[in-house]
């Protein structure tokens, strides 16, 4: 070290020095590897990289990388795979920059991936009770990630929220539980969960909440319903991030792409509604009648019908009605506004005790609850038309009700700007993106009747 080291000639140090890609007197290029293998002190020496940079003959590293501590207890497991679902770059070429604290900052990257395996040293795969470390660049994580764990020959999927990678930190998945993965196959489908059920954290929650309403309580129970929320969205997230990369289903994409932004776009209102629903005490007064307790409505005595007004329940109404032979018990369609809503009142004057109305956007929403992604029903013309509203029984909205999604398009009263009626669910011809319950752009002129639009009745107490 025979030179003079000023600002225009700095002093650099890598390690290892295999991972160097460039420098210049600003900065200095690193390459984090997308492959990795854990060594005998659970790191990839390749991987965990410090950079230094001084005007003296004396270095002082830094580390560049932070990534994600794993401890499991379990054996057998022998390779992990780590996606950031929002895309952003794990490993690659990152030029670094030293801040006003003398600190490597990224201030680009380039060749980057978003997947990164991380590999056991040996067959035997990882050591029980062994701290194992992932080394990724800064990352910001907050959107989701997925950890897929791969042991004896099959692979569980770990989804995890609202953490970041900083420089030097190792994140520990917050609540991966040992217990709670389920191994499958590794080439089997990335599917969505339909409806899960409350966890135990969530009805510890609710519980604590529905005894002291407390506005402390809410907000708990609001937060972890959100992580539970954003662990979903994130699982849709890297299933569009598969469907990508299959390049083979374009229209796929699209749709996913669709889902994924309604739910981040909609998720305070999404989160409220299922707020109210849980914290709605009613119980059904009645399980053996065609009405439901519609939770989390307005109105705390409001029912909705269990299927759409049917063919033989409309004539019933109207002697009027013309409909084909043996379909007494398909939709009610080609109905205005006006007639829906004289049929609504037709009921009322049958009930000294409720009155029937046509249900709000809202309403619509609160029974049907989320379209789980893989849902049976009868739309993008797996049917040639029409079918009987229980058809498809075996699918039910979040109040217990069927028929919600496909088969025919359903009135509500709430209108957009225009004064044009609000229709919910989709039909047989609908493609199955138009049936989620959260598609609230699709409008109908309430002074017509439609071949493909019917209608269900929300109860009140008189």
């Amino acid at each position: 070290m025979e030179s003079s080291f000023v600002e225009s000639n700095p002093l650099y140090g890598i390690y290892p020095a295999g991972n160097m890609v460039s420098f210049d007197n600003e900065s200095v290029t690193v390459s984090v590897p997308s492959i990795q293998t854990a060594g005998n002190d659970g790191y990839d020496s390749k991987a965990a990289i410090s950079v230094s940079r001084a005007f003296s003959d004396s270095l002082c590293f830094r580390s560049v990388c932070g990534g994600i501590r794993l401890n499991f207890q379990m054996s057998g497991v022998t390779k992990m795979e780590l996606e950031s679902v929002d895309g952003y770059a794990l490993s690659g070429k990152a030029k670094f920059e030293w801040n006003e604290q003398g600190l490597p900052v990224v201030a680009e990257t380039s060749d980057t991936d978003y997947i990164l395996m991380y590999n056991a040293p040996d067959e035997s795969g990882f050591l029980p009770g062994k701290d194992y470390f992932i080394s990724t660049l800064p990352c910001d994580l907050y959107g989701g990630y997925r950890l897929s764990i791969y042991k004896d020959g099959l692979v569980a999927d770990y989804f995890g929220v609202h953490q970041t990678v900083e420089r030097t930190s190792y994140i520990t998945p917050n609540d991966l539980v040992e217990s709670e993965l389920e191994f499958d196959d590794p080439d089997a489908p990335l599917v969505e969960e339909e409806r899960p059920e409350l966890d135990a954290t969530t009805t510890a929650l609710l519980r604590q909440y529905q005894q002291n309403p407390t506005e402390e309580n809410k907000q708990a129970l609001m937060e972890q319903m959100g992580l539970r929320y954003d662990k979903v969205v994130a699982r849709k997230k890297s299933k569009l991030r598969e469907l990508e990369r299959e390049a083979l289903t374009p229209d796929l994409v699209e749709e996913m792409q669709e889902i994924v932004d309604e739910m981040v776009e909609n998720r305070d209102i999404r989160l409220e509604q299922q707020f109210l629903r849980l914290i709605d005490p009613r119980s059904d007064d009645n399980p053996n009648d065609a009405w439901l307790v519609l939770h989390g409505a307005p109105e705390q005595d409001a029912y909705i019908g269990y299927a759409p007004v049917t063919n033989a329940e409309y004539a019933a109404f109207d002697p009027n009605f013309n409909y084909e032979a043996g379909t007494e018990n398909y939709p009610a369609v080609n109905v205005t506004i006006a007639r829906a809503t004289a049929y609504c009142d037709w009921l009322t004057t049958q009930d000294d005790a409720h009155a029937y109305r046509l249900p709000t956007d809202e309403e619509w929403v609160l029974a049907a609850g989320h379209m789980p992604k893989d849902v049976s029903m009868n739309s993008g013309y797996v049917e040639s038309g029409l079918t009987a509203v229980d058809a498809y029984s075996q699918t039910t909205g979040a109040c217990g009700g069927i028929d919600f999604w496909g088969n025919c398009w359903e009135w509500t009263s709430s209108t957009d700007a225009d004064g044009l009626y609000i229709i919910k669910g989709g039909s047989w011809d609908s493609d199955r993106d138009d049936c989620r319950s959260e598609k609230s752009d699709v409008v109908r002129d309430g002074t017509q009747g439609y071949a493909n639009v019917g209608f269900r009745v929300v109860r009140t107490t008189l």
